[in-house]
């Protein structure tokens, strides 16, 4: 128990593997069960670029604990992405030594490269990767959704900045057809993602998805994918100043906020299909500027079960709080400290406006660094006690519940990594 307590305090860790062998077993899997790899020549931490960390994890035997494993590509310097060019056949007997990964995380992977013979290098992953992460994927769209069938027990899938379609390929697509078709059932993040047929071929092929949680920004094809999942989503993460995709456009912006029965086109949000959702979540940073649109939204849910809105808040939220780790805690004013509870008042008026439109509890959720914590923790509070002074919360459900969800960093570790395999599966500190 106390071992699973420092589960992200690498220091604390390896003071507790130093204290008895017993200690050491508890510890050690917690220790290197992330690996993250560069292949970029000019890595900042010479000891993380490809296939250093191989030559010596697979001589301790510290390979089979890894369970979380990224592989960093910079196009700059390797045009064709992660390709066999970076396999020899001791690097790939290292490499297979990798036999637990459940989260799996590959930048610019070129399939068509490795195609037909793609099993040999990533067939170790097949039985246990629960989790897959691609940035840019080079291939046909056949060859890329190939690749995701690969994985018979595949739940959380993310997709970055699209795919990119190879032009090294046959004019006709003879990429057999997925052999499996992954159950799909965990988390779905997309952002800047153009390619709506990939996302037709993806529904086609594996004969539907059924994706209980989305983070979807910047996708075209939005509304595809929300119908696809009428069934069994729960929980969906909004972006409201998003208008890329097709849940909302500028055009009839001005006619929800004038008239919330009036007749909007189709690309518009409807949530009214979606019997299983629970909960929607929101950043923030785009409440300000568009309300009108997440009333609309509370507006088109009739899910009996629907119950909660999650606000996520991140550095940039909080006035006097530097966006970057490095940067000192600043010591706050009266004067500013009362200028930021008003700030916060603000945000209040939003959500009983919101409140209004469909009742629903509200969450906070910090998702900020250790070192401001005490400092947005504090001011959120007050915020919170000054509307309930004043009668601002109209029922128990409505007074917000404070969650701090928090990122660990390391200042003396250029490379280090906490991944959130809910909200953002990789993210760099």
């Amino acid at each position: 128990m106390i071992v699973a307590y420092l589960t992200y305090d690498t220091h604390s860790l390896l003071a507790c593997s130093l204290t008895c062998y017993s200690w050491y077993i508890a510890a050690v899997l917690h220790l290197h069960r992330t690996l993250i790899i560069s292949t970029y020549w000019r890595c900042r931490n010479d000891k993380f670029r490809w296939p250093k960390p191989f030559l010596y994890m697979r001589e301790l035997g510290l390979l089979p604990l890894v369970t979380e494993f990224q592989i960093n590509t910079h196009l700059h310097t390797d045009p064709d992405g992660f390709s066999p060019k970076f396999f020899n056949c001791c690097t790939l007997r290292q490499f297979s030594a990798l036999s637990n990964v459940q989260e799996l995380g590959i930048g610019y992977l070129n399939i068509h490269k490795f195609m037909p013979k793609i099993r040999r290098y990533f067939g170790h992953f097949l039985p246990t990767v629960r989790s897959l992460a691609l940035t840019k994927p080079k291939g046909s769209h056949r060859q890329i959704l190939y690749f995701i069938g690969l994985f018979r027990h595949l739940a959380d899938l993310k997709l970055l900045d699209g795919v990119s379609n190879s032009q090294e390929g046959p004019t006709i697509d003879l990429t057999p057809v997925p052999p499996f078709s992954p159950p799909l059932r965990g988390l779905l993040t997309m952002k800047n993602f153009r390619s709506v047929g990939f996302l037709k071929d993806m529904i086609d092929l594996f004969g539907g998805i059924r994706f209980r949680y989305m983070d979807l920004l910047d996708v075209d094809g939005m509304r595809l994918l929300l119908n696809a999942c009428v069934e069994t989503l729960e929980i969906l993460r909004l972006y409201p100043g998003d208008f890329r995709g097709e849940e909302a456009s500028l055009d009839h912006m001005q006619v929800i906020a004038d008239d919330f029965s009036a007749s909007l086109s189709r690309g518009d949000i409807d949530l009214s299909q979606h019997k299983s959702l629970r909960a929607i979540e929101v950043m923030a940073s785009y409440l300000g500027g568009r309300p009108n649109f997440l009333v609309y939204v509370l507006s088109t849910i009739t899910s009996p079960t629907f119950s909660e809105v999650v606000i996520f808040y991140r550095e940039y939220d909080f006035h006097g709080v530097g966006a970057f780790p490095h940067r000192p805690v600043p010591h706050l004013m009266l004067k500013d400290k009362v200028k930021e509870a008003l700030w916060y008042l603000t945000r209040f008026e939003l959500f009983r406006e919101l409140h209004r439109v469909r009742g629903f509890r509200l969450v906070l959720c910090l998702d900020v660094w250790d070192r401001v914590m005490e400092c947005t923790v504090r001011a959120l509070k007050r915020a919170v006690a000054a509307e309930k002074a004043k009668g601002g919360f109209c029922s128990p459900f409505f007074e917000p519940l404070l969650i701090h969800n928090p990122r660990r960093y390391d200042p003396k570790d250029t490379e280090t990594w906490f991944i959130d395999t809910r909200s953002n599966p990789w993210v760099p500190l």
